[in-house]
């Protein structure tokens, strides 16, 4: 090919390029646009072997946020779920309207979900529903200390509200990138309109993802399951509680001897929270006692298992028969600077 050929097919190249960028038909916007997240609220039901059936003959993951006291009744179908590589999500165990609930009640609610649906072979959940979309900051402090995030929705298909399959599939045609679906497990028109739901945004170019551990919908990972007790990448969320008497106390929170996050404590008890994908021995460090600092630690969580800080059986910064520490346990307070040890995560 001559140069003259050459210059004249790159000029149609670059006018080309440029045409498909001002009607916003890059390759990679043709090819796609981005990801929505199916969620299916309250199961699990009757239906849920049904609904299964039409993701799996559909080929798209999804999101289930189980209610948790109808886990006992059918840990076959929390199992199925898992085992079809959907992601398993905490929806409360009662179900209840908890805005006017203590911190301690919606705490011990969310947990009791959480162990029901490990115990039926579900994983750990990360990602919380608070019933009804109720949310405020006792509980969304709560669903932290258990490492959940807590997540709602951006478009509300009306299933629950009588829909029919019609207008939810057309509901659901106003789905753009990071649309996180509000469906539940349990409507016939729901089982009904997902192939459609599909199918439709398929051609909008946009793509079933998953809803990571920050509440944002992403790509699916691997299998897409994303109930284990930590995430596709390996992260593993934990959360420390903990007050500074004083006030301005520094605590660093460390894995395999690598510090992962360090914070200022108030004198108020607070969730402080971090993601690594480190593994081995994880100790949270008191480390600038001064005057009349002293810090409590309540406990840690890893992924939503907890660990008492007064359980543990290395401290080696609490002030006992006239020293610190010495590697004594049993106590949630760092009165010098030192560490309490909570084992290997």
């Amino acid at each position: 090919m001559n140069n003259y050929l050459k210059k004249q097919l790159l000029k149609t190249s670059k006018i080309l390029s440029v045409v498909c960028v001002f009607l916003g038909l890059s390759q990679m916007t043709m090819a796609q646009s981005g990801y929505y997240a199916l969620t299916f609220d309250d199961g699990p039901t009757s239906n849920t072997t049904t609904l299964l059936n039409v993701l799996n003959n559909t080929g798209v993951k999804a999101t289930f946020f189980i209610w948790g006291n109808r886990v006992a009744s059918n840990p076959a179908a929390i199992q199925a779920i898992a085992a079809a590589g959907h992601k398993i999500a905490n929806h409360s165990y009662t179900h209840q309207h908890m805005l006017t609930w203590t911190y301690q009640q919606v705490y011990n609610d969310l947990q009791q979900a959480q162990v029901a649906i490990q115990n039926a072979g579900g994983g750990t959940p990360t990602l919380f529903r608070p019933p009804y979309g109720e949310t405020n900051s006792t509980i969304i402090s709560a669903a932290t200390a258990l490492g959940l995030t807590t997540v709602t929705w951006n478009l509300d298909t009306q299933d629950w509200n009588g829909a029919s399959t019609p207008a939810i599939v057309s509901a659901a045609n106003n789905a753009q990138n990071g649309t996180i679906f509000l469906m539940h497990d349990g409507y016939t028109t729901t089982n009904q309109a997902v192939p459609t739901i599909v199918a439709n945004l398929k051609n909008k170019g946009l793509t079933p993802g998953a809803i990571n551990n920050s509440g944002q919908v992403v790509a699916w990972s691997g299998s897409g399951s994303g109930s284990s007790s930590s995430t596709s990448s390996g992260n593993k969320t934990i959360v420390v509680r903990a007050r500074g008497v004083v006030g301005g106390e520094s605590i660093s929170l460390k894995v395999n001897n690598t510090t992962v996050q360090t914070w200022a404590l108030t004198t108020t008890m607070s969730d402080y929270t971090a993601t690594t994908a480190l593994s081995g021995g994880t100790i949270v460090q008191y480390t600038n006692d001064s005057g009349s600092r002293d810090v409590q630690i309540d406990y840690i969580s890893v992924n939503g298992s907890v660990r008492q800080a007064e359980a543990q059986s290395t401290n080696t910064g609490v002030y006992r028969n006239g020293a610190c520490g010495g590697g004594s346990g049993g106590s949630e307070w760092l009165n010098c600077n030192g560490y309490i040890g909570f084992g290997n995560i």
